[in-house]
């Protein structure tokens, strides 16, 4: 560590200042996934890393098995970020806190160089900057989400409004539970708090749609300040043939553009929902995949075979 960088500590989730904390994140691109209540839902017993008086800040959720220290990235949270004022360190800071790590997977945000040591892959989300206008910007969506539109204006569907999570999840796992099922209860359990969180702190929004006596559309959105996020949604079949997803999400388009700086569209690398959130208008946006296995033969290959790290 060079001279004067000054302490860094870990310290427990119970122990942080959370006005301070929310201060430190507020300016952040990646606000939304390091808010206080966000970490809460996706890492439970979540610490973090400070440097000094919170200069530089990154919540983490170290683990330990058979002796040896490591961190998985968890679900929910597209990636981390190093948080703070001090631009200059901020590689530093986080090379000093790898270091303690035997092994880690772990999406990243990142403007600096990567060490060398440390291996590292692109992954892409998908980013809808709004233009000045609303209007500007519907002219980005592309013909086909046009015509999704003019589809779903001549049908009766309508937008509802509900409340309950619930309705989501259970649209999502009767849907794509197959399709996902690695999610495990756990899982869900995460997600639905997490979609709790954002409505207790007036962070979430919900939308829906139904089309004869039956929701067709559902979608969860999380808006910070001026960010928006697309969080997690469901269409099913007859909803698909009317346009309710592109309605869905040209609605919070619509009622947001004012007060927002774009949408989010939560990301992908499939090629099928990439190419959905293109046809808004969306561009690649690319975070990180930072991995390392420093762990002894033969341990590190059993590790290498089920994680890839």
């Amino acid at each position: 560590m060079s001279k004067g960088f000054g302490e860094i500590k870990l310290i427990s989730r119970e122990e942080i200042q959370i006005d301070r904390w929310e201060e430190v994140i507020a300016d952040s691109d990646n606000s939304i996934f390091l808010s206080f209540w966000y970490l809460d839902a996706v890492m439970q017993n979540w610490k973090a890393y400070v440097l000094n008086d919170y200069e530089l800040v990154l919540p983490i959720l170290p683990a330990q098995k058979l002796g040896f220290n490591y961190i998985l990235h968890p679900l929910f949270l597209r990636a981390f970020s190093v948080e703070g004022n001090t631009n200059e360190k901020k590689l530093e800071f986080l090379t000093q806190i790898l270091t303690n790590y035997h092994f880690f997977e772990l999406n990243f945000v990142l403007k600096t160089a990567i060490p060398n040591e440390i291996q590292n892959n692109k992954s892409v989300y998908q980013f809808l900057e709004f233009e000045k206008e609303y209007l500007q910007t519907f002219n980005k969506y592309s013909e086909n989400t046009r015509r999704k539109l003019k589809v779903f204006q001549k049908s009766t569907a309508q937008f509802i409004e509900i409340s309950d999570v619930n309705l989501l999840l259970d649209l999502f796992k009767k849907e794509k539970g197959n399709q996902f099922a690695h999610l495990t209860t756990e899982s869900y359990r995460c997600l639905k708090n997490l979609m709790t969180n954002a409505l207790e702190t007036n962070c979430g929004i919900i939308k829906a749609i139904s089309f004869e006596n039956e929701i067709v559309a559902i979608g969860f959105f999380i808006k910070k300040s001026n960010q928006l996020l697309y969080l997690k949604g469901i269409v099913i079949s007859s909803g698909k043939k009317i346009g309710a997803m592109q309605a869905l999400f040209d609605k919070v388009i619509q009622e947001n553009h004012e007060s927002c700086i774009g949408l989010d569209f939560g990301g992908s690398s499939d090629e099928g929902l990439a190419s959905f959130n293109k046809k808004f208008g969306a561009c690649d946006q690319n975070y990180l995949i930072l991995k390392q296995n420093k762990l002894p033969w033969p341990i590190n290959n059993v590790v290498k075979r089920k994680l890839g790290i």
